[in-house]
């Protein structure tokens, strides 16, 4: 990862595992001591919700976000869980242009549940 090109910002749509909700980065900015998340998703259970957060670095390389807890739209809070970056990966282009996707798995776990998601999020666009 090129340190000097740092931060940077990504989207896009995550893979979870077991299956039991959606869910996309909205925001996933890249620090060399952190990463800032913003996702929003929905699950059958209470609908809409986003959470937000920052996980920093530990000492294995991983990223951990701890007292995590999503706010959905309609229903009251649920449990408070941690996400845990397990790979971060920004890929330049071979061309050496701009273009560059970042490479994201981690594991989102609450007391009583744990799910994996992965994705190859695309450059941040700020939208009007």
């Amino acid at each position: 990862m090129d340190y000097a090109k740092l931060p940077r910002a990504f989207e896009g749509e995550l893979q979870v595992t077991p299956d039991e909700f959606t869910l996309e980065a909205t925001r996933l900015i890249v620090h060399a001591e952190k990463v800032s998340f913003e996702f929003s998703g929905a699950d059958g259970n209470n609908g809409a919700f986003q959470v937000s957060g920052t996980a920093q670095k530990t000492g294995n390389g991983t990223f951990l976000a701890q007292g995590v807890m999503p706010n959905y739209k309609t229903s009251i809070a649920c449990p408070v869980g941690t996400i845990e970056f397990l790979v971060v990966d920004i890929e330049d282009d071979d061309a050496g242009g701009s273009e560059h996707r970042c490479h994201v798995e981690g594991v989102w776990s609450e007391p009583t549940e744990q799910w994996v998601f992965s994705g190859a999020l695309t450059p941040f666009i700020l939208r009007k």
